[in-house]
């Protein structure tokens, strides 16, 4: 295999940054410096910046059900990032996308650096779904716009632009007059608050109950789990990966 190719499916970091690292002559395979022609097989020792990585090591899918108060990065420096509370039975695994710290639900880890790329890629518009609670701010109370309705759902469908990125069209399932669950394809910085937010809305509760084929069904708060042998197929299929 290429060897960009095999970093980033090793998950130390994309396939982009990987030729990067190559370009920078950071990369070693068998401790020469490699080449962007370089292909790589099982027994080749891979160094970047003479650390070793092993790019063939076993892949973990792994479910947690992030709390408020967690922050996604992975810096050891901060004692609220998700590091902490990774079990050291685990491999080195990583986030599949972000979760806002004042958020909570599924969180899908993994070590599978091909599959998160593909999950996070635009073009394979991956659904996930969050339960949202709100409250009217200040202007809708003035105007007496205290509840969901409707015509809430219509605009929200509507697009806006979120650092120079345009909202599109998502799904809306009001549950009452001011809870309701929605299904995005997008995953633009704070998408839900900032929709709700430019319709008079604050949020006070977002959890993201599913991302793609995977739901967070009766996980409790602050737990892992592994994937099954059926929901990692089914998340292969979903990214067409052979």
């Amino acid at each position: 295999m290429r060897l960009a190719k095999m970093i980033g499916a090793a998950g130390y970091c994309s396939r982009r940054q990987a030729s990067r690292l190559i370009d920078a002559g950071r990369v070693e395979v068998n401790d020469n410096i490699a080449q962007h022609l370089t292909f790589v097989a099982p027994s080749d020792k891979i160094r970047v910046d003479g650390k070793q990585i092993d790019v063939f090591s076993e892949k973990h899918y792994v479910v947690y059900h992030k709390p408020v108060g967690i922050d996604c990065n992975l810096n050891v420096e901060d004692p609220s990032s998700l590091c902490h509370v990774i079990p050291t039975s685990l491999p080195r695994v990583f986030p599949i996308g972000r979760l806002d710290k004042d958020s909570s639900g599924l969180l899908l880890l993994t070590n599978d650096g091909e599959l998160t790329n593909r999950l996070l890629h635009p073009a394979f518009k991956q659904a996930k779904c969050y339960e949202v609670i709100v409250k009217p701010n200040f202007h809708n109370c003035r105007t007496n716009n205290l509840t969901l309705n409707t015509a809430f759902v219509s605009k929200m469908n509507q697009p806006l632009m979120i650092k120079g990125k345009q909202t599109t069209a998502c799904e809306i399932k009001l549950l009452d007059e001011l809870s309701f669950n929605i299904t995005l394809t997008q995953g633009l910085n704070r998408q839900i608050r900032r929709m709700c937010s430019n319709l008079g809305f604050y949020v006070t509760h977002l959890k993201r109950i599913s991302l793609a084929n995977i739901t967070l069904s009766e996980l409790a708060v602050g737990d892992f789990r592994s994937l099954n042998t059926d929901e990692i197929a089914g998340l292969i299929a979903l990214t067409n990966r052979a």
